[in-house]
């Protein structure tokens, strides 16, 4: 097994002592890691690699090539991004957002009708260890906060064309809904911007091995790596299932391979 990695270490994201244990872990397990190395070229029985900054490539031979990997933004977020100004092109494909989700629009009258969130939005945040702005990664973790940061404003009747959203002018007897009350007695006439809080993250490297980066927000609590590790990565992946359902099917799942092996007769 050949890793090709474009950066110079493995998972950034995570805190250096963590890295090094990825990369031990699968160089443990014969995986061969190439850092600073690019995909050239993907053949029929072939790829080729090259390090980063220069000319020289290398042709790997193969018996079958299988591409299960995306390289460009699904139709939808192209045809959705050739409808906005061009400021909104953002790294990798994605879509440029404001604090509230809000895309660049061409007009005023249409601003705020159209939401970007998750893996498709591009939004900057600079915590205090970074030097500067960073995209927020295209994680679940973010994808969730986010949807969760939509439905509130939704539900609160914000006005998303104003900055920052406020709630609307309403009529003497709307003006005194319970909800409308209980969000100018919080101060929350006017919505929050988004703020990503990270919890950490979790990488799984194989054979029953993983990587924990516990924190809250900037704060570190603690790192754990192998077994252990594993054990609370698989516990994270279970809770967070969306139904009872899928859990028991998982947990069998698990159970099941653990017995018997992994079934690979579809492949």
């Amino acid at each position: 097994v050949i890793l090709v990695h474009g950066g110079s270490e493995l998972l950034p994201s995570m805190d250096r002592e963590l890295r090094g244990r990825a990369l031990n872990a699968l160089e443990d397990q014969g995986v061969r890691v190439c850092l600073n190395t690019r995909l050239k070229e993907v053949g029929q029985d072939y790829v080729v690699i090259g390090e980063k900054g220069s000319d020289e490539v290398r042709t790997i031979p193969l018996a079958i090539t299988i591409w299960a990997a995306g390289n460009a933004p699904v139709p939808f977020v192209r045809e959705l991004l050739s409808q906005l100004p061009p400021c909104a092109a953002g790294s990798g494909g994605r879509i440029n957002v404001d604090r509230w989700c809000r895309p660049p629009m061409h007009s005023a009258d249409t601003f705020g009708s159209v939401l970007v969130m998750g893996d498709v939005a591009c939004f900057e945040a600079q915590s205090k260890y970074e030097e500067s702005p960073s995209a927020l990664p295209q994680t679940a973790q973010v994808a969730g906060q986010q949807g969760s940061f939509v439905a509130r404003m939704l539900n609160r009747g914000y006005d998303m064309q104003t900055t920052p959203p406020t709630l609307p002018e309403l009529s003497a007897d709307q003006a005194f809904s319970v909800l409308r009350l209980w969000l100018v007695f919080r101060g929350l006439d006017e919505a929050p911007g988004f703020n990503f809080l990270s919890l950490g993250l979790l990488a799984y490297v194989g054979q029953e091995e993983a990587l924990n980066q516990v924190m809250v927000g900037d704060v570190p609590l603690f790192n754990y790596s192998g077994k252990i590790a594993f054990v609370l990565w698989r516990s994270v992946y279970l809770a967070k299932q969306a139904s009872s359902r899928n859990q028991a099917l998982i947990a069998f799942d698990w159970l099941r391979t653990e017995a018997f092996g992994r079934d690979i007769t579809r492949l």
